[in-house]
């Protein structure tokens, strides 16, 4: 390592050992899960349920003051739970987090991300959220990470985006203009607060004034936010560079609908023009025409990687068997959302950057209430209740209407296939 990457990597280390971050209180919070926390739904994703939490080797490289981490092991008492972080003080309010609900099945080491290869462990899951993107070289981060990976393991990451973070990046850059590197925290994290505050309306960082870490006020949060000693952020190629370079390969991303632009771009023409283009292409006109997305959440692995044969085209939707996935805020119990012209909205309980609710016709709610794993997705389609739901019959239309909600779901993260 060069003396300029032992500097950044001292102030990122400093930094977190004076403020760890999130700013938790072990003895009075309860622990907060992230989307990558639900591991029976990465083990849907990832594996099509080939795979339990019970006995999976999870690593958070990265692990900050624990909350996601000690969640994961409340939820999952028989998965093998490891955190590692550079910062000692981080690690103290973990190691209490944990101990607070006697958990026997997590453990909390002191190393750097880069020296992970020391632990001389193996992982079949490894979650490494807001961390690479503070690194001093993010590749080499997840180069450590591919080397503790099993290889048919998988690293869920989520990167700071570089165009949904443009406010944070001209403020960051204002307060450095203002303070040299000597003036004192207290002051600047001050200026720092009050000058979020007091931003036009329309400026790029306004709504994100309204975001937790400045209604809080804790000073962790707004140094993590406008201070912090080391912030790279990545667009889309940057994603796929990354992964290349440390010798992983882009499995997906744990949020498709972002990144089709279809979803932004309605008209015939765009359409035409996007249908040729590599997916990476996509993605990267998707993240552009979006403009706000301030973080990017994918799923890394190595070469060897074998995905789950569940794709589906031609009609042989009706051989696989599906799961509903938390992504949908809907209840089969529970009265049904008020239809508007035969229409019917179903909120997301997993939203990033305020991604609106999915919006599906009766039919496709009939069709979604009788989803189970038990069942293939040909053996709903011809329920009778389904069946008569439907308002079309011959089988090309239905295999047609089928795969487009089939689509629609998966870019929505609100159903995963399993291999039976």
């Amino acid at each position: 390592m060069t003396d300029l990457y032992r500097e950044i990597s001292r102030k990122v280390r400093d930094q977190y050992e004076t403020y760890p971050y999130p700013d938790i209180d072990p003895e009075n919070e309860r622990p907060q899960a992230l989307v990558s926390s639900h591991l029976s739904l990465m083990c849907d994703i990832l594996w099509a349920g080939k795979k339990s939490p019970d006995g999976l080797r999870v690593l958070d490289a990265g692990c900050g003051t624990g909350s996601p981490l000690v969640a994961t092991a409340l939820a999952y008492p028989n998965a093998h739970l490891t955190g590692v972080d550079f910062s000692e003080a981080s690690l103290e309010k973990a190691r209490r987090l944990a101990k607070r609900y006697n958990l026997r099945n997590i453990q909390f080491i002191h190393l750097p991300i880069e020296r992970l290869p020391q632990l001389r462990m193996t992982f079949d899951f490894v979650v490494s959220s807001g961390v690479l993107h503070h690194l001093p070289e993010p590749a080499v981060g997840l180069k450590a990470i591919a080397d503790v990976l099993d290889p048919r393991g998988a690293v869920s990451v989520m990167l700071y985006g570089k165009y949904g973070r443009a406010g944070i990046y001209m403020l960051q850059e204002a307060l450095e203009n203002v303070f040299d590197a000597a003036a004192p925290m207290d002051e600047r994290i001050a200026f720092a607060r009050a000058l979020a505050r007091e931003l036009p309306p329309n400026h790029p960082m306004a709504r994100r004034s309204k975001g937790r870490e400045l209604q809080e006020g804790k000073h962790a949060g707004i140094v993590d936010l406008l201070l912090h000693a080391n912030d790279i952020p990545f667009d889309v190629p940057g994603v796929y560079d990354m992964c290349e370079r440390a010798g992983m390969r882009f499995f997906r991303w744990l949020f498709p609908l972002i990144y089709q632009p279809s979803n932004y771009l309605k008209s015939p023409l765009p359409a035409e023009a996007l249908e040729g283009l590599p997916e990476p292409e996509k993605h990267r006109v998707a993240e552009l025409v979006h403009g706000r997305n301030s973080k990017h959440s994918f799923f890394a692995v190595k070469p060897g990687f074998v995905a789950p044969n569940t794709k589906f085209s031609n009609g042989n939707w009706r051989k696989l068997h599906g799961k509903l996935t938390p992504g949908l805020a809907w209840n089969r119990v529970a009265p049904l959302p008020g239809p508007e012209k035969g229409r019917f909205v179903i909120p997301h309980t997993v939203v990033q950057d305020a991604w609106g609710p999915m919006e599906v016709s009766q039919w496709q709610l009939v069709f979604l209430s009788r989803v189970v794993p038990e069942h293939t997705l040909g053996q709903v389609a011809q329920m009778p209740e389904v069946r008569k739901a439907m308002p079309f019959k011959a089988r090309a239309a239905v295999d047609n209407a089928v795969e487009k909600l089939l689509g629609k779901l998966l870019d929505n993260l609100g159903i995963v296939f399993m291999e039976k």
